[in-house]
C-alpha cells in the first residue's frame, strides 16, 4: 500500500522548523565558541598581567637578577576553583626562583608575551611567558606563569546559559509559534474546503462558482481553475437532465400509441398465437412506458426547487383515492391527528416520494394498505406497511438501489425505479426513510421523517 503523503500543514511545519533546529544548533555552537574565546582573552589578561607585576619586580644583583616576588603578583590569578599556579623566573638556563620542573618553552622575543598549553604535575595549564634584557644582566630573564584550567571552565559553564540559552529559547518559540501561524495562514483555505464540503453535501449539490475572496490570492489560479470545471460540470449537468426529460416526454406519446393500437389488434388477433405474441409486446410496450415514466418523475425531481411546505393529510387524501383508481383490488387506510403541523420541502416531490411508496404498497401488499401519520416533537412522519411476503435482511439491503426488486417484484411486472427515486427525493428534501420488515407479521414498513415547515 503506497504511503500517505504529508498533509500540507506539515511539510510547511517541516520546513519552518528543521531550518529553526540547524539555526539553533548554529547558535548555540557558535555560542560555545564565543564563550571559551572571551575567557581566554579574559584570563590571558590576568595571566599577563602576573607576568607582568613579576618583570617588574626583577633586578640586579652582582650581574645576575633578581626578584622580590610581591604576593599580589600571584594573587591576581586567584578564584573561587583555586587554580594550581606555578612560576618559574630564568636567567638563561639558571633558576632565579619559581619551580624548576616547569616545562621550559620556546621563550617569546624580547619584550613580548606569548601564551601556550601545556601539562605539568597532571594539570593541563595555561602558559604566558616573557623575555626581559636587564641592564647589567648578560643572559635574558624569561618569566613564566601557568595556571590550570578549572577557573577557566567554570567561566565557560557560567557564560553558556546566556549565549546558548536565550537563541535556544527564541529559536524555540518561533518554532511555537509556526503551528499556529500556519493554522491561521490556512484558515481561508479551510473555510473554502467546508464551503465546498457543504456545497457537496446539499440535497442539490451547488455547481456556482466560488469566489476569489473565499481563497488565499496565492490559491487564486486554482480556485479559477476549479470554477471552470464547475462550469463544465454544470453545463453538461443541466444538458443531461434536459436530455432525459425531454427524451422521456417524447417517447411517452408514440409508446401509448403503439400499446393502443397493440390493444386493437390483440382483440381482432385471428390466432390464439397471434392474440399472446400481440398481449406480450402490449406488456412489453407498457412496462416501458412505466419506465420513461419514472424517468421523467426523476427527471422533474431532480429539477424542482426543494423549498416549501406540505399539507401531508391532503396529500395523502388525494393519493388514496389515486391508488384506489389504480390498484381497485387493494384497500388503503389513512389516519392522521387533527394538529398534523406541516412538512418542509416541495409539495411535488413529497407527493411523488409518498405516492412511490403507497404504490408499491399496494402493488406487493396482498391487499390491505395502512398509512399512519404522526407528530414528533413537531417535526412530522409517516409510516407505511402491508401484508404482502415483505423481504429478507438481504433484499432491504438493496431495494432502494435504482432498478432493483425483491423477490415479490419479480414475478410482476414493474420498473424498479420507485423506491430509488423515493430514495432520491428523500436525499435532496433532507427526509429520513428507512424500510424494514414487519416482524412478526409479514409485510414491509416504510418509515419516513420530515422536517418541520
Amino acid at each position: 500500500m503506497k504511503p500517505r503523503p504529508p498533509s500540507l500543514v506539515g511539510r510547511l511545519l517541516l520546513a519552518q522548523i528543521v531550518p529553526l533546529a540547524l539555526l539553533a544548533a548554529a547558535l548555540a555552537l557558535a555560542g560555545v565558541l564565543a564563550a571559551m574565546q572571551v575567557v581566554e582573552k579574559t584570563s590571558d589578561r590576568l595571566l599577563a598581567g602576573s607576568v607582568a607585576s613579576i618583570v617588574a619586580q626583577i633586578g640586579t644583583q652582582d650581574g645576575r637578577a633578581r626578584v622580590a616576588l610581591p604576593p599580589w603578583s600571584l594573587g591576581l590569578l586567584d578564584s573561587p576553583e583555586r587554580d594550581a599556579v606555578f612560576y618559574a623566573v630564568r636567567e638563561g638556563p639558571r633558576l632565579v626562583t619559581g619551580y624548576d620542573d616547569l616545562p621550559r618553552l620556546t621563550p617569546p622575543p624580547p619584550n613580548e608575551t606569548s601564551f601556550s598549553y601545556a601539562r605539568m604535575r597532571g594539570y593541563k595549564v595555561r602558559v604566558a611567558q616573557s623575555t626581559v634584557m636587564i641592564p647589567g644582566v648578560r643572559e635574558p630573564v624569561v618569566v613564566t606563569v601557568a595556571q590550570s584550567l578549572d577557573s577557566r571552565h567554570a567561566s565557560v559553564r557560567d557564560l553558556l546559559p546566556n549565549l546558548i540559552g536565550l537563541p535556544v529559547l527564541l529559536v524555540a518559540v518561533a518554532a511555537g509559534l509556526v503551528a499556529p501561524a500556519v493554522r491561521w495562514g490556512l484558515g481561508p483555505l479551510r473555510r473554502l474546503a467546508g464551503n465546498l464540503t457543504a456545497r457537496a453535501q446539499a440535497p442539490r449539490p451547488d455547481l456556482a462558482p466560488v469566489t476569489s475572496a473565499d481563497a488565499p490570492i496565492e490559491l487564486s489560479p486554482l480556485v479559477d481553475g476549479f470554477n471552470r470545471l464547475m462550469g463544465s460540470q454544470e453545463r453538461f449537468t443541466r444538458a443531461l437532465e434536459r436530455f432525459s426529460a425531454d427524451a422521456s416526454h417524447q417517447l411517452r406519446t408514440p409508446l401509448s400509441v403503439i400499446i393502443a393500437n397493440l390493444a386493437l389488434l390483440e382483440r381482432s388477433a385471428a390466432t390464439p398465437r397471434e392474440k399472446a405474441l400481440l398481449g406480450d409486446s402490449r406488456s412489453a410496450a407498457a412496462n416501458l412506458l412505466r419506465v420513461l415514466s419514472q424517468f421523467l418523475a426523476l427527471a422533474r425531481s431532480e429539477a424542482a426547487a426543494t423549498e416549501g411546505s406540505t399539507d401531508l393529510k391532503a396529500l395523502l387524501n388525494t393519493i388514496r383515492i389515486e391508488a384506489a383508481r389504480a390498484f381497485p383490488e387493494a384497500e388503503v387506510l389513512a389516519r392522521a391527528p387533527a394538529d398534523l403541523p406541516p412538512a418542509r420541502g416541495n409539495p411535488v416531490l413529497i407527493g411523488e416520494l409518498l405516492r412511490n411508496l403507497v404504490f408499491n404498497a399496494c402493488a406487493y401488499g396482498d391487499g390491505q394498505v395502512r398509512v399512519l401519520v404522526y407528530a414528533l416533537e413537531g417535526a412530522p412522519g409517516v409510516l407505511i406497511w402491508d401484508n404482502g411476503p415483505g423481504m429478507d435482511e438481504t433484499e432491504l439491503r438493496r431495494v432502494l438501489a435504482p432498478f432493483s426488486r425483491g423477490l415479490a417484484g419479480q414475478v410482476r411486472s414493474g420498473t424498479g425505479l420507485g423506491l430509488a427515486i423515493s430514495r432520491s427525493i428523500a436525499d435532496r428534501l433532507g427526509v429520513s426513510l428507512a424500510m424494514r420488515a414487519r416482524r412478526p407479521r409479514p409485510g414491509l414498513v416504510a418509515s419516513l421523517t420530515f422536517r418541520a415547515a
